[in-house]
């Protein structure tokens, strides 16, 4: 039976992110909103790591989550607890539990605690699980850090041009009144901008958030974002990082899985919920499709044009050998390393590159201020 592409048929409450905007100006993608309150990944972490511990030491799981309860303060993340620690009195499984609320506990949990408890590991799958949400926190923390800066930079730079236009120039103008024929083409623009920014402020800030609502409803389109998930994948410079996470994102994930002992296809149907790019989820829906029928992951993972062929192979060689699962994680902690060394090399280039057009652009406007001025002075004298 094929499996059709549908980007909207995930049943997975945790959307990844979808872009490098939403990473990093939308952190709350990365939340679950229940009962008004916000839960963060940390608190996923926090809740994982205590509950692995206690487990570790010997705690009933009753008990561990009574007490995980009692030192929680989000009152939704609360409340949430001690939900499953009645299901688990009635006779219900953790895994069961938490499939009660899959708006904060998705398949990729779920498909893994299920899987602990039934090989008797649930304390290592947990510490499995913590793994994966710091190493997805530590790539939000890493691309913000790299970003952050020149966007500060780029925002500072914005308010002092405007405040050279509509606080400085202003003062100019008395000198250039009258003698407009003899200013260069760039005086006279800034001059005329000028003008309109004090005349007309309020349309300008009404059209800036016109601008800013349409580009998200527009992106939020079908074929908006059919149009971000192809840039993504197939842009210069961008693609490479955008591919990178993607694969690394799913070579965890089902890595995780599959040395979980999830079963392979159960494991790829919770990977696909982990990514929102309709080209991977349409590679990974191929992927079920040639397993479904009976072929081996491999092949049908050596068809995608965004993997590099080196990763093609190790996978290859990882089924090959009887140790995929080892092969994915192994290359999912190399495209960390990677991404990491590429985002630090980005930020080394983009605050140069920042700086320097900030300061040509500032220094376009000081010479196009200052030079009339003294070409006024010499016709004077």
């Amino acid at each position: 039976m094929a499996i059709s592409y549908n980007p909207k048929s995930s049943r997975f409450a945790e959307k990844a992110p979808k872009s490098l905007f939403d990473i990093i100006l939308k952190p709350h993608q990365a939340r679950f909103r229940l009962f008004g309150r916000a839960i963060k990944p940390g608190e996923l972490i926090f809740f994982s790591s205590q509950l692995s511990l206690m487990l570790e030491i010997g705690t009933p799981l009753t008990a561990s989550l009574r007490a995980i309860a009692n030192q929680t303060k989000n009152p939704a993340l609360k409340k949430i607890i001690q939900a499953m620690q009645r299901d688990i009195e009635e006779g219900r499984q953790l895994s069961d539990a938490m499939k009660r609320h899959p708006r904060v506990f998705n398949s990729v949990f779920t498909s893994m605690i299920k899987a602990g408890e039934t090989s008797g590991f649930l304390k290592q799958i947990l510490d499995r699980i913590v793994e994966m949400q710091e190493k997805r926190q530590a790539l939000i923390a890493q691309l913000r850090s790299t970003l952050t800066y020149p966007a500060l930079l780029c925002l500072v730079g914005a308010l002092v041009v405007i405040f050279i236009l509509v606080g400085v120039l202003p003062k100019f103008t008395v000198f250039f009144a009258g003698k407009e024929h003899i200013l260069p083409p760039t005086t006279r623009f800034l001059m005329a901008l000028s003008d309109s920014l004090r005349g007309y402020w309020w349309a300008y800030i009404v059209c800036s958030l016109g601008l800013a609502v349409g580009i998200r409803l527009w992106q939020k389109s079908e074929s908006g974002q059919a149009l971000v998930d192809r840039f993504a994948v197939s842009a210069p410079v961008v693609s490479r990082f955008y591919n990178k996470i993607y694969t690394c994102q799913f070579l965890r994930t089902l890595g995780h899985l599959m040395a979980s002992q999830v079963p392979l296809l159960e494991a790829l149907q919770a990977s696909r919920g982990t990514i929102r790019n309709r080209y991977f989820i349409r590679f990974i829906d191929q992927i079920m499709d040639h397993v479904q029928q009976g072929g081996r992951f491999a092949e049908s993972f050596a068809t995608n044009p965004y993997i590099l062929d080196s990763v093609k192979q190790m996978v290859s060689t990882g089924e090959e050998v009887g140790n995929l699962a080892k092969v994915m994680l192994r290359l999912a902690q190399f495209y960390d390393e990677e991404v990491d060394r590429e985002l630090k090399s980005l930020a080394s280039m983009i605050e140069p590159i920042a700086l320097v057009v900030l300061g040509g652009v500032i220094g376009c406007i000081v010479a196009s201020v200052i030079l009339p001025v003294f070409r006024l002075a010499h016709a004077v004298y």
